[in-house]
């Protein structure tokens, strides 16, 4: 269920449109420049010196907070944890097609719209567990009353594994196939359905795991995790997490032991932490090795040894684990307890870049922006948040806004850096919020006018396009950005 990406218990998304980002080659690196230090956090484009652009701070992240993040939150390499007691174990259900007419997305009529939360399934085990034939497929979280998905009949614990025939591998690959659809037209979903509605799925799912299918424990706990079809309940979501553990799941070892750390959910307790973390990582798990390093890096529960996390970060890395590449990218970048080299940063986020990692993107996307490690040069900074931004990476979405807006590396286009700051308003991304709330005197006027335009298409501005920001520009801001 965790699947490949960086945030491998990420929230789902909402399937509305399509978001208008560009598609970019992805660029090669240039050779080394000053490997001169600035200070960590903004770079400096705005005509009135104001600060616009976010580097990427160490250990967080651009993803997408439209949903609670799951707690552990940690990416999780796609696996139950191993050959374990009741792996084999799998859910009974039944094939639907399900006709659906797809309808002009709100505020966009030139792009269709179904009205469903989603999430991915992209591990093995827990697809075989889920019933599912093949590792493929999208979970439905819930729907919009009145919406296309809604009206087809989907509802909370369908898993929709194609569109008129053609495969669903992902929430991405959906997204995609929703984009190409033209808004009036009809199409069909085949779906697995478990159970006679939600509440039905969610007893044949506990009773899956009360047989002792680990994979079956890690969905559940995932879903009280996030309050997904359930009552949000942390103490519930870490007693499954703490049963897959003991029945040998190492990612069953690996939340739990996170769970332990944070004090989310049980009693905060950093030496059984690292016991069951350390544990996770002994058997072979390059997730918890991976957060092994971060305990070191941190100091916590254990004594702060720079040194003892990068080497870790770097096992981690040796398996093709992107996530800790970014890791010690930034702790060269940053100092971190290193001397700092940005020379090595870049090289680590390229590696991350090129295994098709967001955050490596954004991250090396800065570096660029900036000059450091490498020679300065906005165009290729701009491709690589392009990269990223085609990932959901909001950081990049934001950063590739700024150039837009400012015409660096790209041409100018305030009606394009409109559509990306929009996009991370629409994903809740806390910094682009502030920037609009705090400093949009920073950004054009055409951009800021274009901004307007959009909130009004999206139902949330109803003044005028003028630019000027003022209580009714906020007041729109804040009603797309703040939780109801």
């Amino acid at each position: 269920m965790s699947g490949r990406c960086i945030r491998g218990l990420a929230g789902a998304v909402w399937l509305l449109s399509s978001t208008g980002l560009p598609a970019s080659a992805a660029p090669a690196l240039d050779a080394r420049a000053s490997g001169t230090s600035t200070t960590r956090g903004f770079i400096r484009v705005a005509d009135d010196d104001r600060d616009i652009i976010r580097l990427l701070p160490p250990g967080a992240g651009g993803s997408a907070v439209q949903q609670p993040p799951s707690q552990p939150d940690l990416p999780v390499p796609p696996s139950g944890g191993g050959a374990v007691p009741g792996d084999n174990l799998r859910l009974n259900g039944q094939w639907l097609q399900l006709p659906i007419a797809f309808q002009p997305a709100p505020g966009n009529a030139s792009a269709s719209y179904v009205g469903v939360r989603l999430d991915g399934v992209s591990d093995p085990a827990t697809s075989a567990a889920l019933g599912l034939s093949q590792e493929r497929g999208v979970f439905v979280v819930d729907t919009t009353p009145g919406a296309p998905a809604a009206e087809a009949g989907l509802r909370f614990g369908d898993f929709v594994t194609a569109l008129d025939g053609t495969p669903v591998t992902d929430t991405t690959a959906f997204v995609e196939a929703i984009k190409t659809r033209t808004p009036g037209s009809q199409g069909t979903l085949t779906v697995w359905r478990v159970g006679d509605d939600g509440t039905g799925y969610l007893q044949a799912l506990r009773q899956l795991a009360d047989r002792g299918s680990t994979p079956a424990m890690m969905f559940l706990a995932r879903l009280y995790t996030n309050g997904t079809g359930v009552t949000r309940d942390g103490a519930e979501a870490v007693s499954w997490y703490k049963k897959a553990a003991l029945a040998g799941s190492t990612n069953g070892m690996l939340l739990y032991g996170d769970a332990l750390a944070s004090g989310q959910g049980t009693a905060k307790d950093l030496n059984e932490a690292q016991r069951w973390i350390r544990k996770s990582a002994d058997a072979g798990n390059v997730a918890a090795v991976f957060r092994l390093g971060r305990m070191f890096r941190d100091g916590e529960g254990v004594t702060r040894d720079p040194l003892e996390a990068v080497n870790l970060f770097k096992k981690a890395a040796e398996s093709n684990y992107a996530p800790a590449m970014v890791a010690v990218g930034l702790m060269f970048e940053g100092g971190g307890g290193l001397e700092a080299d940005n020379f090595q940063a870049v090289q680590w986020y390229k590696k991350a870049a090129d295994a098709g990692d967001a955050e490596g993107m954004a991250a090396l996307g800065t570096m660029y922006s900036t000059g450091r490690g490498v020679e300065k040069n906005y165009a290729t900074a701009a491709a690589w948040y392009t990269e990223g931004a085609k990932r959901g990476q909001l950081l990049a979405v934001h950063n590739l806004a700024v150039l837009y807006d400012k015409g660096l590396g790209v041409p100018r286009d305030p009606q394009m850096a409109a559509s990306y700051v929009y996009h991370a308003l629409e994903m809740r991304y806390q910094f682009t919020y502030q920037q609009m709330m705090q400093n949009s005197r920073a950004w054009t006027r055409e951009f800021r006018k274009a901004l307007q335009q959009r909130l009004a298409q999206g139902g949330y501005y109803t003044g005028s396009f003028d630019g000027a920001f003022g209580r009714t520009t906020y007041d729109a801001l804040n009603a797309m950005v703040q939780p109801k």
